[in-house]
């Protein structure tokens, strides 16, 4: 837990505060069954009414007492642990936005949230229930113990005896439970995640009549973790019986000999009762222990798992001295792919040996057929990825020798899959009010939407078309120098992939690659490459290409016959 102390720090004097009102309450309650024992002992065998009065007082402003500044303590203690588990989630969040999208690819995003949301949660029940409760409930056994060893060693002798017997009880349950609580929460997490993803998918199941196999394999996810949640349920049920068994026979004996050393005279009927409320007293911190090491193995387990994800530091980072992008803003000389391997499974490579050049202030078409390796270049030019070999650079430069918060501010992507983010238009296009509608008028949108409209969740307000085209607006939005285009009219009609051609072509000088099936689109590029297998298969102008007679013009006539075809 070590590496949770800087967000503990910023509240290490409330912390002291808290613990010093917890110890207190404890000292509290010990005086309590202490004055109930003399009040039998001293006032009521006495016949002191006045004396029994007193006590009475006392033992009434102890309870109170206690109770006030044990819920005073609790309350501060639950809103430390929500302060540092709001830290420890922000911290988490970042490191995920900061990842690389090797580590995406690697995690679904139900399970991230599940680590976000539900390891933290774990974490803070142990910190506000056990960790931070620990030192009181120490104080508060040790200080019971030696009372009853100063007052009725008979008593500490049969509550000593019993120590042991918890003592295995504890240590074969912790034996068996960490792996299956661990067990029946990584199910948990897979269950979650399965859910989140396939219902954000619910219309393209239903579309294909996968919605039965979705809740055949959900019910499967199902059924597993019902079967590690009883088995970690079972461990769990049998230590608590077995736990209370104890301490009610304890309790029985300890009752039986107290009045027998009553009734011989050797112990006052006092403290006999102080010693019964002392052993229920006694009791409570076990409880609470045995109570909540369900949350201490799921809380182990999720600590775990959150340092592990820390830990994985983000590949792709800002070096220590990054450099500048191009004077003024333009590039003089443009992009370039040189000799690049890029492999996402070890043994099976996308791109192989690769090398291109994007001149500044032309247009340049990546062509070729799906899974080419198009999509994978793009990534690349916006350092979403690194090559395993070879290099991309900007001017000459090498990207990684940009901050790549800098190179993506000067590169503008527009996907051919929509990404509209909950919010108003232009909180989506990240601009103010006035220069949202000047946006939306650019595209096409000025009378259907307003820089105040809502889109809704994942843009569940507009039609597609909208959504592509706002896309195109938050592209451009900052007139990046580059801008690059993944399929990004593939669904769009004639009309409007022609008015977004127009206000591409609105602003020369800009650096452009187009990635594209449909070679009509990009015939006016002044360079098109045509990508097979991770390479270059050939590279020229739309009348070099088919004048060759090679891979793009056989692409070019199919296109055109299937167009005729259709028409």
């Amino acid at each position: 837990m070590r590496w949770l102390l800087p967000w503990f720090r910023p509240h290490a004097g409330r912390l002291v505060v808290y613990e010093a009102l917890l110890f207190g309450a404890t000292t509290l309650s010990l005086s309590s069954s202490w004055l109930v024992a003399r009040a039998l002992d001293v006032d009521v065998a006495g016949g002191d009414r006045a004396g029994l009065a007193r006590t009475a007082a006392l033992y009434a402003a102890a309870v109170v007492g206690a109770g006030v500044l044990t819920w005073t303590a609790r309350v501060g203690i639950e809103r430390v642990a929500q302060d540092v588990m709001r830290g420890v989630k922000e911290r988490l969040f970042a490191h995920l936005l900061d990842h690389d999208l090797a580590f995406h690819d690697q995690h679904p995003p139900g399970r991230l949230m599940s680590r976000v949301q539900g390891d933290t949660e774990a974490l803070r029940t142990l910190l506000s229930e056990v960790i931070l409760q620990a030192g009181p409930d120490a104080l508060l056994f040790l200080g019971l113990l030696g009372v009853l060893a100063y007052e009725a060693p008979l008593m500490a002798g049969l509550v000593a005896a019993t120590l042991p017997i918890y003592a295995v009880l504890l240590y074969g349950f912790r034996r068996v439970s960490p792996a299956r609580f661990l067990l029946a929460r990584e199910i948990a997490a897979r269950l979650s995640g399965f859910v989140s993803e396939h219902l954000r998918a619910l219309p393209l199941l239903r579309a294909y009549g996968r919605t039965d196999w979705m809740l055949a394999r959900a019910e499967a996810l199902s059924e597993e973790k019902f079967e590690a949640d009883y088995r970690a349920g079972i461990a769990m049920v049998w230590f608590f019986n077995t736990l209370f068994a104890v301490r009610s026979l304890a309790y029985a004996a300890i009752l039986w000999a107290g009045a027998v050393a009553v009734a011989k005279g050797a112990l006052t009927l006092g403290v006999l009762l102080m010693a019964l409320d002392y052993l229920r007293k006694m009791f409570e911190p076990f409880l609470r222990l045995q109570f909540h090491i369900v949350t201490l193995e799921k809380a182990r387990a999720g600590e775990r798992r959150i340092r592990e994800m820390l830990a994985q530091a983000p590949t792709i980072r800002a070096p220590a001295d990054p450099a500048p992008w191009p004077a003024a803003g333009r590039l003089a000389e443009g992009l370039r792919i040189e000799d690049v391997h890029l492999a996402y499974t070890p043994g099976v490579p996308v791109l192989r040996g690769i090398s291109l050049f994007v001149p500044a202030g032309k247009h340049v078409a990546l062509v070729g057929a799906t899974g080419s390796g198009k999509s994978t270049l793009v990534q690349l030019l916006f350092r979403f990825r690194d090559p395993d070999a070879g290099r991309v650079t900007v001017d000459g430069m090498d990207v990684r020798a940009l901050d790549p918060a800098v190179l993506r501010a000067h590169v503008g992507l527009v996907q051919q899959a929509v990404h509209v983010l909950p919010g108003t238009v232009a909180e989506n296009l990240g601009v103010d009010a006035p220069r949202a509608a000047a946006l939306l008028a650019d595209v096409g949108l000025s009378g259907r939407l307003a820089p105040d409209t809502l889109v809704g969740e994942g843009g569940a307000a507009l039609s597609r078309g909208e959504a592509q085209l706002l896309c195109f607006a938050r592209a451009v939005a900052t007139d990046p120098e580059v801008l690059v285009l993944d399929e990004a009219t593939a669904a769009m009609d004639p009309a409007t992939e022609a008015r977004i051609q127009a206000l591409l072509a609105a602003r020369p000088g800009r650096t452009r690659v187009t990635v594209a099936h449909r070679l009509r689109t990009v015939a006016d590029a002044d360079l098109l490459y045509v990508i097979d297998h991770g390479a270059v298969l050939e590279a020229g102008t739309h009348a070099e290409l088919l004048a060759r007679g090679g891979r793009y013009a056989t692409l070019w006539r199919a296109q055109l016959a299937a167009e005729g075809a259709a028409a």
